[in-house]
């Protein structure tokens, strides 16, 4: 039965509590009535977003989660259906893989993400990566940590005039694209559409079809959002086909890589070392790249800093905000589809 909304004051459902945007957070509090579920698990939390809507005295408005979403994702009917009728979903973010933006169109509701809030703080911890991998530096550490100072270490190698071949130049490439001519590299990119000249003379990047990239990079460097059509878009035959030695970084999203077949390139050497933020089954990660001292790990912590969540919990109140007021969102993802569910 379709809960009708006569509330004098509009509501908001808040998974998760911003850390930084405590004046913006504050001033939705002023104007509109915000309820907290504290996310944990996928388990408790959906039981928590359930209990809350069944108790609430009328529907809610707005509904938006922030960061951190690993252990309770995807966003989709299972979590959220008893939010409904809500007009607008909002997410920390900027790839929204794991929310189902056609279940959200078909229920009339707007979804809004976070464009461009992680660019800076995932290009730096992608440029940090690509060092890692091609210094060698979670072997060196090892080494360094166990007492043997230097013992049995080799030569690692240095990005000049390494080609870097990015794929996917959207906000995060080219960000990666600027910091990674610093260090002298020539680089490569391919992405679904091609850039403007100006843009590719500014960023001093060539573009190149994807077949020619993976035979002509020594570093690959994924930054490219998953969709059906980049799952797994580097398997065996992609790594066969890549020069002898090849780097790999990738900060996007695990399953563009196949994993499967990452380790066996790592382990014939095809791949030399490689620097992954990103796993496919996170925050699960596949023993093997554990304990390797071919690959340096993060925990898909690219987006994870001060500047970068502050930015990021910003926009998803303005989001919010903006809908409450206009009827729409400041970073829409799916305005189109609403206008053929309307």
């Amino acid at each position: 039965m379709t809960r009708i909304n006569n509330h004098p004051r509009k509501r908001i459902l808040a998974i998760g509590r911003p850390k930084f945007a405590l004046a913006e957070l504050a001033e939705l509090e002023a104007l509109y009535d915000v309820d907290f579920v504290m996310p944990t698990n996928r388990s408790e939390t959906k039981s928590a977003i359930a209990e809350i809507c069944a108790k609430t005295p009328a529907p809610y408005d707005a509904c938006f989660w922030l960061f951190g979403w690993t252990h309770y994702k995807p966003f989709d009917k299972d979590l959220l259906e008893p939010v409904l009728p809500c007009g607008m979903f909002a997410g920390g973010g900027a790839g929204y893989d794991n929310v189902d933006v056609e279940w959200m169109s078909h229920n009339g509701a707007w979804y809004s993400n976070t464009p461009g809030t992680p660019t800076t703080g995932t290009a730096d911890m992608h440029i940090f990566l690509m060092l890692a991998a091609l210094r060698g530096t979670t072997l060196a550490e090892r080494t360094c940590r166990e007492g043997r100072w230097r013992e049995g270490l080799p030569l690692f190698d240095d990005p000049d005039g390494k080609v870097l071949g990015i794929v996917g130049m959207g906000d995060i490439g080219r960000e990666v694209a600027k910091k990674a001519r610093i260090f002298n590299m020539d680089i490569i990119y391919y992405n679904r559409r091609r850039l403007p000249d100006e843009i590719e003379k500014e960023l001093g990047a060539e573009y190149v079809s994807f077949e020619d990239l993976i035979k002509q990079c020594d570093v690959l460097s994924i930054n490219c959002p998953l969709s059906k059509d980049t799952y797994h878009l580097i398997s065996h035959k992609e790594f066969t086909k890549m020069k002898d030695g090849v780097y790999v970084v990738n900060t996007a999203r695990g399953a563009i890589i196949d994993e499967t077949a990452l380790k066996e390139a790592l382990i014939s050497g095809k791949v030399c070392r490689a620097g992954l933020d990103v796993f496919e089954s996170e925050p699960h990660i596949d023993p093997f790249f554990l304990n390797s001292d071919s690959v340096t790990i993060q925990p898909h912590y690219g987006g994870f800093s001060v500047g970068t969540i502050r930015k990021g919990e910003k926009l998803i109140l303005e989001n919010i905000k903006c809908y409450l007021e206009t009827g729409k969102p400041v970073t829409p993802v799916n305005e189109s589809e609403l206008r053929l569910v309307n």
